[in-house]
């Protein structure tokens, strides 16, 4: 029984001490390193790692990407200028000129970019700061400093009809016309920076006469009640030698009803419609025909066919043959005040009231070239037609030349079209 109580003691003795060990075992680990009681699988708790603290590491710094670069020159004034963000947002743009004038921009949805929204002015130098933030507020800065291209010259597109002094309703065969004041050395570039809209929607082309005009028209005349708007955007647009568009032009138009006058000369009669409709019937009297030389110049005294387009009327317009080469003096020679004439060509064609020729109309032609009508029937025209109408000529055996303001209806679409420098 003692050797039972004394071993039984011993056992306890044994155990205390086991826990004693563990205690301690459980008191001096730590750091996450491990004790034969944790690899033997004992020990309890002591087998729990303790917390370590854990910390992020710092976000990257946001990147700017400015446009231009610091430094560029040349620039064109109306390419926008950006500001662009990776890693981050745009907090802050300030897009100066030399006189600190701001220039306007707007952020993205994000702020991830900003844009200029409005044009440069030329020969100009600007400054340009930005801030952006990464997503721990943290800032990156950068600047550019840049200056825009310095023009030889400028040129001004002059726009007819719609533009400032000209007529907002034309008739159905009115071209739009545009004419510069410098020579156009890139045409296509020209003609990129000119839109046409109409409504309804109407298709034509551009056709280059020269090196500064250029005009514009559909394949057939216009349909009654269109409504158009150009617009010369050449601010910016080089084109060429040098030269860049001053500033940008807008001119908007109606189109009027389809009123035609025409003529056959066969029958020395015309007949007048509007939208279609016969409304008069004009006996007429045109160019006598024949040719007279003066000084080396020969004159010629043959009405032209071909669709004339009205251009310009007056109620009094004073008439000389001086004006093309033919002196008052000689037999054909005259100088007049005319009622009632209506240009229909630059060559000096008009319609007008001719009393003293009433007795030929009808019957035979005996003017240097203009179109004969009476009184009445002048009245009649001059108060129906105006700019853009049609007076179309037939069979007078002289063809109206193409060329700007002279037949421009006659030739066919592929001809015209062929005359665009995009083509």
């Amino acid at each position: 029984m003692r050797g039972f109580c004394r071993g039984n003691a011993v056992v306890r003795a044994a155990a205390v001490a086991g826990a004693l060990v563990a205690l301690v075992a459980g008191c001096t680990s730590g750091g996450g390193s491990t004790t034969d009681a944790q690899a033997a699988g004992t020990g309890g708790a002591a087998a729990r790692p303790s917390a370590a603290a854990t910390t992020s590491p710092p976000a990257a710094l946001a990147r700017l990407t400015i446009t231009p670069r610091d430094g560029s020159e040349g620039q064109s004034v109306t390419a926008p200028v950006t500001v662009r963000a990776a890693g981050g947002t745009v907090s802050t743009v300030s897009l100066r000129n030399a006189d600190g004038k701001l220039v306007a921009g707007t952020f993205n949805a994000d702020r991830t970019a900003w844009t200029s929204t409005e044009p440069l002015g030329y020969d100009k130098s600007y400054t340009l700061a930005a801030v952006a933030a990464n997503a721990d507020g943290a800032a990156t800065r950068a600047t550019s400093a840049f200056s825009t291209v310095t023009p030889r010259t400028f040129t001004l597109p002059y726009l007819f009809p719609g533009g400032p002094g000209g007529p907002k309703t034309v008739g159905v065969g009115q071209p739009i016309q545009v004419r510069f004041d410098e020579d156009i050395v890139d045409k296509a570039a020209a003609e990129k920076a000119l839109v046409v809209t109409t409504s309804p929607r109407v298709a034509g082309a551009w056709h280059w006469f020269s090196d500064r005009e250029v005009h514009w028209r559909p394949q057939h005349y216009w349909k009654p009640g269109t409504k158009v708007t150009v617009k010369a955007d050449v601010y910016g647009v080089g084109v060429g030698n040098g030269i860049y568009g001053q500033q940008d032009v807008t001119s908007s138009f109606t189109i009027g009803a389809a009123k035609i006058f025409t003529i056959n000369d066969k029958t020395h009669t015309g007949v007048i419609t509007v939208n279609g409709k016969k409304t008069r019937t004009v006996p007429v009297s045109m160019g006598r025909g024949g040719s007279y030389t003066v000084d080396g110049q020969t004159i010629y005294f043959t009405t032209q066919s071909g669709p004339h387009i009205v251009k310009e009327k007056y109620p009094v317009k004073r008439m000389t043959s001086a004006s093309y080469g033919l002196p008052k003096d000689t037999p054909l020679g005259y100088d007049e005040n005319i009622s009632l004439a209506v240009r229909i060509s630059v060559d000096g064609e008009f319609v007008h009231s001719a009393p003293w020729s009433v007795w030929a109309q009808g019957k035979q032609n005996v003017s240097h070239g203009c179109v004969n009508v009476s009184p009445a029937n002048a009245q009649y025209f001059y108060s129906t037609f105006s700019w853009g109408d049609v007076v179309d000529i037939k069979n007078t055996g002289v063809a109206l030349p193409f060329a700007a303001e002279a037949d421009e209806w006659g030739v066919s679409w592929a001809k015209w079209a062929a005359g665009s420098a995009l083509n």
